[in-house]
């Protein structure tokens, strides 16, 4: 006579193939000729699902690591008159391309969309307008 640990084993083996092959087997049986039935409901893609983020929701997901006060390695940070006020100056078209493309200069860095490459230009342009926003209040 066989353990009774094998004997479990055994049956357990015998209904999981019994289930594979009630899941598979209509799928295996189809016919190759026919085209495959069309789902019931569309399937949504998750681009389609996610909305861009807010400047705000930017800023405190990705910008906050450097601009937050006192501000990293030169980021000016949020709500700082005086480490905006020259930057300001330059314009919001300079303060964009900065953003979106990177930047490198005497006060510090700014890495490409903040290191997040995946955000939109959009997005990133209203993380800076947020930011300057701080300043204007």
């Amino acid at each position: 006579m066989r353990d009774p640990e094998q004997q479990f084993l055994a049956s357990f083996v015998l209904v999981l193939g019994i289930l594979i092959g009630v899941a598979v087997g209509p799928v295996a049986l189809a016919d190759p000729e026919k085209p495959a039935a069309i789902p019931a409901a569309p399937i949504s893609k998750a681009e389609a699902v996610d909305a861009p983020l807010t400047g705000p929701e930017v800023y405190n997901e990705i910008c906050v690591s450097c601009h937050a006060p006192p501000g990293i390695g030169g980021a000016p940070a949020l709500g700082d008159t005086d480490a905006w006020a020259a930057r300001i100056a330059q314009g919001m078209d300079t303060l964009i391309d900065h953003a979106l493309h990177g930047y490198s200069g005497s006060t510090g860095i700014m890495p490409r969309k903040g290191g997040r490459v995946d955000l939109s230009d959009e997005e990133v342009i209203g993380a800076v307008e947020y930011m300057v926003e701080q300043v204007a209040q």
